[in-house]
């Protein structure tokens, strides 16, 4: 009965008509189901890598390991492309940070809504905290990631407590290039 009943809509011209509205609503319903789910790629590695990687992480100093977790929040948004919280992030690392160099560039990724500038200057408040984190770490290790795509091919690095690569100068255009280029211990 229902290949009858099929065949029929499929001849007739109203039949036609309904069975592509039909089709099409199937269709539009399908795509935004998909579309409002949650993104379990990046975001929930993102949490994991905060809380479970960086409970064995330990460093001499507390002040380092709080600039150190907020680098690890604003580089969570970038990986994300969230420029909000990128700007939350950075606004955080600023206040627990005494360097003057680095609270400029914390300032100016704060302020930013661009978030290809966000990226530019992370890369160099990467560069301030990859030395703070090899004079202070005391248990854990921390991935220096490098990226050579990055900044039309010059290349970048971050830091992750995690040797998956999640790239935070391409977020999910690009999220799994790089390679760990060194282990912090």
């Amino acid at each position: 009965m229902k290949t009858k009943m099929h065949e029929h809509l499929k001849t007739n011209k109203v039949g036609k008509t309904l069975f592509r509205t039909i089709s099409m609503m199937v269709i539009i319903v399908t795509a935004i189901a998909c579309k409002n789910e949650p993104k379990t790629d990046s975001g929930i590695k993102a949490k994991e890598e905060m809380t479970t990687e960086t409970s064995k992480l330990a460093f001499n100093d507390s002040e380092i390991d709080a600039q150190f977790q907020h680098y690890i929040h604003l580089k969570t948004a970038l990986v994300n492309s969230d420029i909000n919280e990128a700007q939350s992030g950075a606004k955080m690392l600023m206040e627990n940070t005494g360097d003057g160099a680095l609270k400029e560039m914390l300032s100016k990724i704060a302020e930013t809504n661009d978030i290809e500038v966000q990226r530019t200057l992370f890369s160099d408040v990467t560069e301030k905290l990859t030395e703070l984190v090899h004079a202070s770490i005391s248990s854990g290790e921390v991935y220096k990631q490098y990226c050579p795509m990055a900044f039309n091919n010059e290349g970048g690095y971050w830091l992750s407590t995690d040797k998956e690569i999640r790239n935070p100068y391409f977020g999910d255009k690009m999220l799994k290039c790089g390679k760990v280029a060194e282990t912090i211990k």
